[in-house]
């Protein structure tokens, strides 16, 4: 019997781990008891999970997303054998990244978020994270990272703690007060006259005067987008211009803050309906 390989891709995000598992089929040793400092979350692709936490066995079907607490002793599944290939995420939280976005949520400090649950079966919050795990894969921008990271987390700890927001028109900022029409403008702004720079959440956050929390979901209530799709527009309308200024595809890329050409292709494609190389033909 072969013994199952794998290949780990391991991305790595300030408070954040992120691997990639691929398992061929084959024979398996089982992992003895551990625990971490971080949390840690999973999701399968293709294959039903297993965990050992909290005195039982769990078992995780694909597509759902399994959490374990920050220093619990946990295994996973006791299987010896593979009989499929499979592929999964996982995701290592340092706790003071939760603390810090659960402060957020609160306005205040509080405690470091208590999961009672270890399987989580909702289809948002699994495409949130999802989609995280993608945009750091792929090179995303700053600011689509830091505001997917918000997301999910917030997500993650309102629907699965006790601790829940205060009502979005309630919820003070964390320096100013200043009208929420005038903060959003302050954003935009920057964003129009920075569309090529990488922005971080927390950038946007200190010139505006909000915390990323209240800011993220405001700017999403007001603009009907969120940040980094603002972003993206703004970047994808100056790239037509350039496009129709005879510029090429590779510098008009590196001139609108993407990553490469094959990312700014696929965004173009996605908001314009044809590709930069048909864009730039027909003008």
């Amino acid at each position: 019997m072969n013994n199952a390989q794998v290949t780990v891709k391991a991305s790595k995000l300030p408070g954040i781990l992120i691997e990639k598992y691929i398992y061929t089929a084959g024979s398996l040793e089982p992992l003895p008891k551990h625990s971490h400092h971080e949390y840690q979350l999973g999701l399968s692709f293709n294959c039903q999970g297993e965990y050992f936490y909290r005195g039982a066995y769990h078992p995780i079907p694909i597509g759902n997303l399994s959490i374990i607490h920050s220093g619990e002793v946990h295994s996973p599944s006791e299987r010896t054998y593979l009989p499929e290939p499979a592929t999964f995420w996982m995701m290592h939280v340092d706790p003071s990244l939760l603390e810090e976005v659960a402060a957020e949520i609160a306005n205040k400090f509080v405690n470091l978020p208590f999961f009672t649950e270890s399987v989580l079966g909702d289809r948002y919050l699994r495409e949130l994270f999802h989609n995280l795990c993608i945009a750091v894969e792929t090179n995303a921008t700053e600011l689509e990272k830091d505001s997917l990271i918000l997301d999910f987390f917030s997500n993650l700890i309102v629907q699965n703690t006790r601790l829940s927001p205060k009502s979005y028109q309630t919820v003070k900022p964390a320096i100013s007060a200043k009208p929420r029409h005038c903060e959003i403008a302050i954003v935009c702004d920057f964003l129009q006259a920075h569309y090529q720079e990488n922005v971080s959440l927390a950038e946007l956050a200190k010139i505006s005067g909000l915390s990323r929390f209240y800011l993220s979901r405001l700017f999403r209530r007001e603009m009907g987008l969120s940040l980094s799709a603002y972003q993206r527009q703004i970047r994808i309308d100056r790239a037509k211009k350039l496009l129709a200024e005879g510029r090429s595809i590779t510098q008009v890329a590196s001139e609108t803050g993407f990553y490469d050409q094959s990312h700014f292709g696929w965004h173009f494609k996605r908001l314009v309906g044809t590709t930069p190389g048909n864009y730039r033909k027909e003008q």
